[in-house]
């Protein structure tokens, strides 16, 4: 019997290999994309953990003028220069969502951002005085602010669902990564003349690199759809997907999405607060922000090189541990953890953890009294510390955003996600960076 021809004879094949190579190219695009968006995390970072060491820097304190040892007027000082980079922050993550990001894009969003915070790092690299450097505080949290709203908004949109939460992880870790990178360039110039100066700069460089790159980044599909450029949004998210019909029923679902935020509408801030549902969530959600400032993170984070200091401790190690920590515990946290415990278990047992290490680091100071740099209680301090950073860092770090972003109603996630941000950069801030110095 002859053999019969098979039944594809005559006709294209598609290749299986070929199309999971487009699929692995169009993947990795969207990894290497969300990797480079998550650079502005690096701006929060970086500016929240340098001025720690700087503030100990002999140039710097005299161009300031403070005496050694601080007195109530320079912990002020340090109150003002650590609030003005808040205050920005605060300020423009309130207002951005709105004015910024969801009228003119998350790209635009992000190239302002990131020349702000470079345009801020200018001046406190070439301040002369005190106003000079709060003034270019100032400039990049508004620049930080900005990113830290349009940021996450955009990974999260160019991320397909699968690694959707890891590439926003990402996000928070170079938060981490750059505390970690400003403690080891703080080391390395501590005593130069200008070591302080080149600490500074590399904000300049941070922002006007990351301006520079988003230039040849396209906008969010979302955005592109919302703003009626639906075949730029086809065109973009199809080369972000590697195939067309895949990239069309994404779109789809993402009009549908858009339809429903139409119907639903946006509540006002008169009903935020007026609408009792509306209102207790809303300040659940500015009391988990509030909270995860005032656990005392951002005094470990810019006032950890004072304190090592007070302590006698001056070595690359004991400095470079504490934010170490903070990163292992965000890794293990984000990536590994908070989807199988749950957001509410892993706060409770990272609040427990940060208490406990807290109370016996208060308690072998209290106990030292001033010898706390003669001998080993010092040491103990240092470790409470690391053990603290990793409890924060493994729970309420990032926790704490992502508990927020999921319980807000889709009518009011806009301007409550902005205030509950607004009430973390401004009043917590604030109040944490004015009486942790005394």
């Amino acid at each position: 019997m002859a053999a019969t021809a098979p039944a594809t004879e005559g006709k294209a094949v598609p290749d299986s290999r070929q199309g999971q190579d487009v699929a692995g190219a169009s993947n990795m695009r969207v990894i290497l994309l969300c990797i480079f968006v998550a650079n502005t995390g690096f701006f929060h970072g970086y500016d929240n953990g340098v001025v720690s060491d700087v503030f100990t820097m002999d140039p710097f304190r005299d161009m300031m003028g403070w005496p050694t040892p601080d007195d109530e007027e320079v912990a002020f000082q340090k109150g003002l220069t650590v609030n003005g980079f808040n205050i920005g922050a605060a300020i423009s993550a309130v207002l951005c969502g709105h004015l910024i990001v969801d009228r003119y894009g998350r790209k635009p969003a992000l190239i302002l951002g990131s020349l702000l915070f470079a345009m801020g790092g200018l001046v406190q690299t070439c301040a002369l005085n005190s106003v000079m450097l709060i003034a270019g505080r100032l400039i990049a949290g508004v620049g930080v602010g900005i990113t830290s709203c349009a940021g996450p908004a955009y990974i999260a949109e160019v991320a397909p669902s699968k690694i959707r939460g890891a590439m926003v992880g990402i996000y928070q870790s170079n938060i981490c990564l750059a505390i970690v990178g400003a403690s080891i360039l703080n080391a390395a110039d501590h005593d130069m003349r200008n070591g302080w100066r080149y600490s500074l700069s590399v904000q300049i460089v941070l922002g006007a690199a990351t301006a520079l790159g988003l230039f040849f980044c396209s906008d969010t599909p979302r955005f592109l759809e919302s703003a009626g450029r639906s075949e730029e949004a086809v065109r973009v998210l199809t080369a972000l997907r590697g195939d067309e019909q895949m990239a069309s029923q994404e779109l789809a679902m993402v009009r549908a999405e858009l339809e429903e935020e139409k119907l639903i509408g946006s509540a006002s801030w008169g009903e935020i607060f007026v609408n009792k549902y509306f209102r207790n969530v809303v300040i659940l959600g500015c009391l988990v922000q509030f909270f995860q400032i005032m656990t005392g993170i951002n005094a470990m984070v810019s006032f950890g090189g004072t304190l090592f200091a007070d302590l006698g401790v001056t070595s690359i190690a004991s400095t470079l541990t504490p934010p170490l920590s903070f990163l292992i515990g965000n890794t293990i946290g984000g990536f590994g953890l908070v989807d199988r415990l749950g957001r509410r278990t892993l706060l409770i047992w990272g609040m427990a953890g940060m208490a406990l290490s807290m109370l016996a680091g208060g308690i072998v100071a209290l106990v030292a009294g001033e010898h706390t740099s003669e001998g080993g209680a010092g040491y103990v301090i240092i470790a409470m510390i690391v053990c603290y950073m990793f409890s924060f860092g493994i729970s309420w770090g990032f926790g704490a955003w992502l508990y927020i972003s999921e319980i807000m109603p889709l009518r009011v996630r806009g301007k409550a996600v902005g205030l509950c941000t607004g009430v973390n950069w401004g009043p917590a801030n604030v109040i944490s960076a004015f009486i942790t110095p005394m």
